[in-house]
């Protein structure tokens, strides 16, 4: 039977024989002093090729910086984990790995070399490719489609007798498409809360001083409740332009949003208009009140709040 450390030894060689990653070791100068059966399929060089040889051989020339900044660390003692990046075959042709680097240390404890598992990830990044292709299909698409809609609007309401009608609609395809606009840009990730304000309000901005931000946690958003919260504001601002704060000289919203004082984890958005004419509450509820009630309870699984103040219209909502 061998003796402990060689059957250490043997079993420790039989893992990198066999192992489906390059696992290749080199010297504090990038020399090659081991090189495996799975570098050989993945890099195309033979053994013989490789060994003693620098490299850098595997590293395209725009690259080479990689190299010195890997040696650097692994001269600190520090490990590299996870480096996506690109090498070079044999053909000449490029591969995509993902590296793991680590320090070789002697029995004294002394720093002597790397050794450096290289995985294969050609094939996840083709479908990477593949993703991003139909994501931006798909960006277009949403773009065109909100384009055609909003054309034939216009087409379809151009008669004067459907003036009003025709800028309520305009204006909430503008909403959707301003937050379509902000999610297209984080490959429809979620949206900050404060840059959906920003966007969506944009236009109803008279002055500097019209609508004015007073609080302004940090909140992400999924997309169906950034196109919901979208709707919602720009039922809140046109409303305020023809009858609230904003139809007069002076008149302004203050609008904040921060963390729940009882429940942290729950988000209270306050609308308050000052400075406008008395607000009545209408005979009948429109299209933009159930947007306000009905849409964002839904998509935010909100409380919302509509109050017709004598000092101007206020509208809450915790979600």
């Amino acid at each position: 039977m061998l003796p402990h450390p060689e059957l250490e030894a043997a079993f420790l060689a039989a893992l990198v024989a066999s192992s489906n990653d390059a696992i290749i070791t080199k010297s504090l100068d990038g020399v090659v002093t081991s090189w495996n059966d799975a570098a050989t399929r993945i890099f195309g060089y033979q053994h013989d090729e490789m060994i003693d040889q620098s490299i850098t051989k595997l590293i395209p020339e725009t690259l080479r910086s990689e190299e010195d900044e890997i040696l650097r660390r692994i001269r600190r003692g520090e490990r590299v984990e996870h480096f996506d990046t690109v090498r070079r075959t044999k053909d000449g042709s490029e591969v995509h790995v993902s590296l793991t680097i680590s320090p070789l240390v002697d029995a004294q404890g002394r720093i002597m070399g790397a050794s450096k598992i290289a995985r294969d990830i050609s094939d996840r990044k083709r479908s990477e490719e593949r993703q991003q292709l139909l994501v931006n299909e798909l960006k277009h698409r949403v773009k065109n489609t909100l384009s055609t809609v909003r054309a034939i609007a216009g087409q379809t309401y151009d008669d004067p007798q459907f003036a009003d009608l025709n800028a309520a609609f305009t204006h909430r395809i503008m909403a959707l498409a301003a937050s379509t606009d902000l999610l297209i840009k984080d490959d429809w990730n979620g949206v900050q809360l404060r840059d959906l304000v920003d966007s969506v309000l944009l236009p109803f901005h008279p002055n500097d001083d019209a609508i004015q931000i007073t609080d302004g946690a940090k909140v992400e958003l999924t997309p169906p409740q950034a196109s919901s919260l979208a709707l919602a504001l720009n039922e809140l601002a046109t409303n305020a332009t023809k009858y609230g704060a904003l139809s007069q000289p002076g008149g302004y919203v203050l609008l904040g949003w921060k963390t729940s004082a009882d429940s942290p984890e729950m988000m209270v958005l306050k609308w308050v208009e000052r400075g406008g004419p008395e607000v009545h509450q209408p005979q009948r509820s429109g299209f933009g009140t159930k947007i306000l009630t009905f849409a964002l309870k839904h998509e935010l699984n909100a409380d919302t709040e509509l109050k017709y103040a004598p000092g101007g219209l206020e509208f809450s909502m915790r979600f």
